[in-house]
């Protein structure tokens, strides 16, 4: 039988132990093992798996075959056949534990190597297995190490992060506020150019009318002199005319009622009406 180490560790190749039923496929197996044929050696295995029904070195040597090609699943398989088989001495037990846990490590399944180890050990003290169980050991030491150092840096990545995130929803936060400030400001310059604008209007409005007032007046004043103008014109046209004998009479009339006035001889021109009614 074959006992395989760790690869971490030095392999130590050990002597098949002679089959309770001997095969000419298990014989031809051992010497292509011999040759390092390891396919070749495996499929003389199994041929004598299949003559020898629940013998226990039969898929041992199978499972020995199928872990030296690497191929760590079939080889549990047939490790565990040969377990269930129950023929298996305490010596046969110990080594497939060992090559079950070197199984396990080479799928890199630690801790189930670390248990194989164990029972192999249980069964029979060797130093290859504690070996090989030191160094599995020390592996998930430094897998927990690692694991611990990753979910350090994750937690303190995930820390800058939210820090980093507080500090952009801080500064969103603040820009929102200065935002809202410059917006209230605009609003209230809008407002006081509105009001600015508005007076503006109103005054503008309001000299507009004084300007028509003034307009209007002078229009009046215009108007009142040239009615004036007009009135003085008629007066003096009516003065150049001479009045008629009516009028004369009407004339002479009024100076006849005053007391001491002497009528003179001569024609009188006809003054502006007086407050009093009198002409002089």
């Amino acid at each position: 039988m074959k006992k395989t180490v760790l690869t971490l560790l030095a392999a130590a190749l050990l002597a098949f132990s002679p089959f309770e039923k001997e095969t000419d496929e298990s014989v031809e197996g051992r010497k292509k093992y011999a040759l390092g044929e390891m396919e070749a050696a495996g499929e003389q295995f199994a041929a004598a798996g299949e003559r020898l029904k629940d013998n226990a070195e039969a898929f041992y040597d199978l499972a020995t075959a199928q872990l030296a090609m690497q191929k760590y699943e079939e080889a549990v398989g047939n490790y565990k056949k040969a377990l269930e088989t129950g023929k298996a001495d305490k010596k046969l037990r110990s080594d497939i534990f060992h090559n079950m846990g070197n199984a396990m490590a080479g799928l890199g399944k630690y801790q189930d190597a670390e248990k194989f180890y164990i029972r192999s050990l249980k069964e029979r003290p060797s130093k290859e297995t504690a070996e090989n169980l030191e160094v599995v050991r020390r592996i998930i030491q430094q897998q927990k190490e690692q694991q611990q150092e990753q979910e350090k840096q994750e937690n303190q990545q995930n820390q800058d992060q939210q820090q980093n995130q507080d500090q952009e929803q801080n500064k969103e936060d603040q820009n929102k506020e200065d935002q809202q400030e410059q917006n209230k400001e605009n609003k209230e310059e809008e407002e006081q150019q509105d009001q600015k604008d508005q007076q503006n209007q109103e005054d503008k409005k309001e000299e507009e009318q004084q300007e028509n007032q003034a307009d209007d007046g002078q229009d009046q004043e215009q108007q009142e002199q040239n009615d004036e103008d007009a009135g003085a014109a008629e007066a003096e046209q009516n003065d150049d005319e001479e009045p008629d004998e009516e009028t004369k009479n009407s004339m002479l009339q009024q100076f006849k009622q005053r007391k001491n006035l002497q009528i003179s001889p001569f024609i009188l021109k006809k003054q502006p009406q007086s407050e009093s009614g009198q002409t002089w």
